[in-house]
């Protein structure tokens, strides 16, 4: 899935009508490449990893933990998500910097989003970035500086993708500072 717009799904009156933008379910090995689409607006998660197989119902509009060097398996391989640590405007410059822990000595493209205030989703794709995680599973501090400065106050959120295609659940956000 790429380049389109999933927004405001859900009803809070109906708990059994989804609410997530997009929602994964289903055993190991399946992979759903999720790139360059905008999310939000929705009641739940953006994006949302569930560990069941379809047809149960089970722990949805959660998201999930990173665990180190992401040896878990399920819908997506449940990829870890990158860690934000800091994002700052300065001079008309935006500067992003994070890690990301997951599978050892693995490519993962880094996909980051500007959002408004106070949400957590991808509303705007800002660009994105590969990195390489070590034997350690860890990519050390990475930095991503996108094309247009994002205000001061608005959210940032990133997802990981691996090689084979497994997108992650959306990072926490970071505001910029």
């Amino acid at each position: 899935m790429q380049n389109n717009t999933i927004a405001f799904n859900g009803d809070t009156t109906n708990p059994v009508r989804a609410t997530d933008g997009v929602v994964l379910f289903g055993d190991v090995g399946t992979t759903d490449t999720i790139l360059s689409n905008s999310i939000f607006a929705n009641k739940g998660l953006g994006i949302d990893l569930i560990d069941f197989p379809a047809g149960e119902r089970g722990n949805t509009n959660v998201s999930n933990a990173n665990d180190p060097c992401d040896p878990d398996a399920g819908t997506n391989d449940l990829q870890n998500k990158p860690n934000l640590t800091s994002a700052l405007t300065s001079s008309g410059t935006t500067t992003i910097k994070g890690s990301l822990n997951s599978n050892p000595n693995q490519t993962f493209t880094v996909q980051f989003f500007r959002n408004p205030p106070g949400t957590n989703e991808g509303k705007t794709f800002l660009g994105q970035k590969s990195v390489s995680t070590g034997s350690n599973c860890t990519t050390g501090t990475f930095t991503f500086i996108p094309n247009q400065a994002v205000s001061v106050g608005q959210n940032i959120t990133a997802t990981a993708t691996d090689s084979e295609g497994n997108t992650s659940e959306f990072s926490a956000p970071r505001t910029i500072g």
